[in-house]
This record gives C-alpha cells, sequence and structure tokens, in this order.
C-alpha cells in the first residue's frame, strides 16, 4: 500500500500536477496554490502620471479576490473581495488609486518619486486556485528646460559677427547638443556634464539668429530656444551715440569746472588782468597856474 502511494506522488511531480496547500488569513479557506513562482513586470512612470501596475491574470480566471500590497510585510494598500473594494488602507495612497476587479490592475495617479518599489499583487480565482505577480515601478522626473545665457554678442567686421553662449540644466546624465538657423560657417561647442558652450562664427550677418539648446537623456528630450537680433547697423549707430554722448558729456563737465573755478578765483583773476595792463596814466594838470596867465597867453 505504501509503495502505491510513493508511486501516485511521483507521478503526480513528474507530470506538474501538484499543488500545496495554505490556509487564508482572510478567509479561513482552504486555498490551493500553484506550483509556478508569479511573474515579475517592469514599468516606469514620470512624477505626476498616471500609471497601470498590471496583474498579469490568466484569462481563463474569474477573481473572486485582490490583494495588493508593499514591502516585505505584505502591508495592504488596496483590496477587493465580494464585500467590497478598499483603495483607501494608507494615506500616502488616499485618493490616488483605482482597482479593475475583472482584470486585478491597479491604477496610480499623480505619481511620486517614493512610490518607486515592488508592489504585490495576489490574486485568487473562483477555483480558490492562488497566485502572487510582483510590479516593479521605476519612477522618473521629466527633463527640466535648460537655461541659455548670451555671453557676448559682437561684430567682428563689417561682413561677419561672432556669438558665445552658455546653455546649463540641473539634470543629470544628459548630453547637450545645439541647433543654429541660419547655419554658422564655423560653430564650436565644449560641453561638460551640466553645461555647454557654444561659439559661432557667421560670415554674413543676418537680422536674426535662431538659438537652440538641447538636452537629451535616453528616450527624452527637453529643449530651450534664444533669438538673438544682431543687425550690425544698428550696432554701429548705437556705438556712434555712445561715442557723442561720452564726448558731450565730458565737454559739458569741463564748462562747468571752468564755470566754478572763473567764480572762485575772480578776485585773483582780476589783479592779474590789471597786472598785465598795467597803471593808467591821466593828463597832468597844474593847479598853481593862475587863470589870468592862461588866458594872456592866449
Amino acid at each position: 500500500m505504501r509503495f502505491i502511494v510513493l508511486f501516485l506522488l511521483f507521478q503526480a511531480l513528474r507530470s506538474g500536477f501538484w499543488l500545496k496547500e495554505q490556509r487564508s488569513s482572510c478567509f479561513g479557506l482552504r486555498v490551493k496554490v500553484l506550483g509556478e513562482t508569479g511573474v515579475t513586470t517592469k514599468v516606469e512612470g514620470y512624477v505626476g502620471d498616471t500609471i497601470i501596475l498590471p496583474a498579469k491574470v490568466f484569462k481563463t480566471w474569474t477573481l473572486s479576490r485582490i490583494d495588493w500590497s508593499i514591502l516585505s510585510n505584505y502591508t495592504w494598500i488596496a483590496t477587493w473581495h465580494p464585500g467590497g473594494i478598499n483603495t483607501d488602507r494608507r494615506p500616502e495612497y488616499k485618493g490616488r488609486l483605482s482597482l479593475n476587479i475583472s482584470t486585478g490592475d491597479l491604477t496610480m495617479r499623480d505619481l511620486r518619486l517614493r512610490d518607486a518599489m515592488t508592489y504585490n499583487v495576489d490574486l485568487l480565482n473562483a477555483s480558490n486556485y492562488n497566485i502572487v505577480n510582483r510590479v516593479q515601478l521605476v519612477v522618473k522626473e521629466r527633463l527640466k528646460k535648460p537655461t541659455i545665457q548670451l555671453y557676448q554678442n559682437f561684430a567682428k567686421s563689417e561682413s561677419g559677427c561672432v556669438l558665445v553662449l552658455n546653455c546649463s540644466s540641473p539634470d543629470t546624465g544628459i548630453n547637450f547638443s545645439w541647433e543654429v538657423e541660419p547655419s554658422c560657417h564655423h560653430c564650436s561647442n565644449n560641453s561638460s556634464s551640466d553645461t555647454s558652450e557654444l561659439i559661432a562664427f557667421f560670415l554674413t550677418t543676418p537680422d536674426t539668429v535662431n538659438l537652440t539648446c538641447i538636452v537629451k537623456r535616453e528616450l527624452e528630450n527637453a529643449s530651450s530656444i534664444l533669438i538673438s537680433k544682431i543687425k550690425v547697423p544698428t550696432f554701429r549707430r548705437q556705438q556712434d551715440c555712445g561715442y557723442m554722448f561720452a564726448w558731450g558729456f565730458f565737454t559739458t563737465l569741463l564748462i562747468v569746472i571752468g564755470v566754478i573755478l572763473l567764480f572762485h578765483f575772480r578776485g585773483k583773476i582780476t589783479e592779474m588782468f590789471q597786472q598785465f595792463r598795467g597803471p593808467v596814466i591821466l593828463p597832468a594838470t597844474d593847479s598853481n597856474v593862475p587863470a589870468e596867465s592862461v588866458t594872456s597867453q592866449k
């Protein structure tokens, strides 16, 4: 008799129909656990997005219980059984979860960085067969737009100009690239982990140049555009106006200083002027000569 029992067990193991039994902590039922291990699915999402954690239930199954849990102690975050759905078991997920009782999939809204972890889904079908699948959730931050600064914008000659720009980004693990319209005669850039410098030389002087700095990480990219207006005639007029303003300013300043000095030293200046002209000689008259003698001489 023992030999027959051992033979049957051996045949069951070989054919793959061996089932373990365990007692459910929820309902006190005898639950049959499939011998095969559950599948692990990787899901990626960005902060603020809405994503779906797939339960990967068998298409032939009719679910009778769904338990989504986290951490090594299988802390429940969303559950369903014929008595109802509960998706507010944890305060950090409150109002952000939705459970599909047909597929077992869990929808998570307003994704956050701290949501990145492994999620367990314990599925029970109508025949009391049970399986546990896992979802590894990866949460990323979207690339931020880079910042462009125009360091220098000057005319090198009548027929050309040079632009020097810097592009920076707060993100890490990125690559920089530039787009320039119209095309420059010679462009060179030097990039590091967080900045990129561009030197663009144009043989002709365009009225407007569109410069785009692009940062890229894997399949995601972001860009910023800077429109630089470089009209050489306007540049020259501004330069001439600057010289005229400086000349007028210094001329006025000299005049004001001269007036102040003249007013302050007016006494000395008057003395110096009189000394330069010399003493004034008036015609002499003899008061002792009598009037009669003068008349007689006539």
